[in-house]
Formats: structure tokens, sequence, C-alpha cells
């Protein structure tokens, strides 16, 4: 159920994923079979429904580990996501402690936390309703920082017990600065600063990371929890990349 993601974020090592946010359990099956570490199923701004996400969710290989963004840090889209055994969350627009600990309550059963009890098939249709009890407490909480008040109260936020992992949105991140990139000095500055903290908590965190540029700002500030772009991304760049060969060499028979 976990893959191989929690013990790469314990042991501190870098870990490379991708963004789904097409709809079709071919891409989860063939992103696997590739060897990313994690893949993130986008739920807030891709339109992935709930019984597409189970479709999805099934066609994963391996021990890749899958992991679902939620649309918002609600418990009701938690327990949802949550009960069809992923097995971790990416909480967007994490602000201060308190969401945080929201986020961190709704992935637990009481008394430790607010979820509603029906694990379905993330305990295999009730086959392993005991084993999944048992370590339900492993789900994955990774908090989105995306905000100036998130990077402002960014020690608070990673100070959460229960708080496995953060995540840099460097778009949303630079367009709450008033830019429209992160490499603006200001932002490069506030992530600069999230990762001091981050290190100092002992707090793994990543980044997008859709091009060299990028992901090497990334590793430069200790990130680990890497993401290599976005399943229409790879699609466009590798079309792109054999339309415009197929052109050039096609024009010189020309």
């Amino acid at each position: 159920m976990f893959g191989r993601l929690p013990k790469l974020l314990v042991e501190n090592k870098i870990s490379l994923g991708a963004w789904l946010t097409i709809a079709n359990p071919e891409v989860p099956e063939m992103l696997s079979l590739l060897g990313f570490d994690w893949l993130l199923f986008d739920v807030e701004h891709a339109p992935l429904d709930f019984q597409m996400l189970e479709y999805m969710l099934m066609a994963v290989r391996g021990d890749t580990t899958p992991i679902v963004r939620v649309p918002f840090n609600d418990p009701v889209y938690v327990k949802r996501v949550l009960d069809l055994g992923f097995a971790g969350i990416l909480f967007p627009l994490i602000n201060k402690a308190e969401d945080a600990k929201q986020a961190v309550a709704s992935t637990r059963y009481p008394p430790k936390g607010i979820r509603g009890v029906g694990p379905r098939r993330a305990a295999s249709y009730g086959l392993k309703t005991n084993e999944y009890f048992d370590n339900a407490d492993k789900v994955l909480v990774i908090v989105q920082i995306e905000t100036q008040e998130a990077v402002k109260n960014i020690e608070d936020i990673l100070s959460v017990e229960g708080v496995n992992a953060f995540f840099i949105g460097p778009n949303d991140l630079s367009f709450s600065y008033g830019y429209r990139s992160w490499k603006e000095e200001i932002v490069r500055k506030a992530i600069e600063k999230v990762a001091e903290v981050s290190m100092s908590l002992g707090v793994p965190g990543g980044m997008y990371c859709p091009d060299d540029e990028s992901l090497e700002f990334a590793l430069k500030n200790g990130f680990k929890f890497i993401a290599l772009g976005s399943d229409y991304r790879f699609l466009v760049a590798g079309a792109r990349s054999r339309l415009e060969k197929a052109k050039s060499l096609a024009n010189s028979f020309s």
C-alpha cells in the first residue's frame, strides 16, 4: 500500500515523482512501470473524479507510492480518497499551524483524529481490515507551501506532529508575491527560507521541477521530494521533440 516513498523520506533520500492529470488508468500504469518513486493524482486542478481515481489507483504497479492532492483541506475529501487506498495526501493552501493540525486530524481515526471509519478498498474490501487499522497512522501527510502567509508561519507549520513532509508550489507562491516565476529574488529567498527551516526541523521538503534549472535549485536547497513534471507535459514535450526532428529530416529531402 505505502510503497517506497515513506522509507525514502525517513532516510532523507531523493525521491522522484510525477503529477497525474489525464483521466486514464494507462497513464499511472506506464509511469509506475518506468520506475517513478511516487505518483501524485491531482484532484485540485485536474478533471479526475472519485470513480476514475479508483480505476487509476488500481493500475499502479510495483512499489511506486500513490499519493493524491485533494481539492481543499476538507475532511470530507480526505476520507473519500483514503478509503480508496492512497498512501498519502498533499494538502493545498496550508497557511498556518491550525491548517496543518486539521490536515493531520483528518487522516487519523478517533481518538487521535476525526477520520470516519469505512476503509472499503483500502482494507482490501474487508479482507484485511485489522491489518489496515494497525497501519492507518502511516498515511503520509504532506503540506503545500504556496503563500506568503505560509512562509511567514513555516516553523509553526512544520513543527506540527504528524506532518511528514512539505511541498513548494512554485507557481502559486510566485503569484502570491506578485510575480509569475520562482526565479524572482523575493520568491527565491522565500523558498530558501523554507528550506533552512525544514533542515533545522528535520522535515523533508519537495518542489515541482519541470526543467533542469528548477531541479538544480531544489537539490541545492536540500529538497528531496521532487516532481519532474506532469503527464500532459511529458506528452507534449515528447510529441514536440519527435515532430520537430521529423520535420527537420523531411525538409532535407524536399
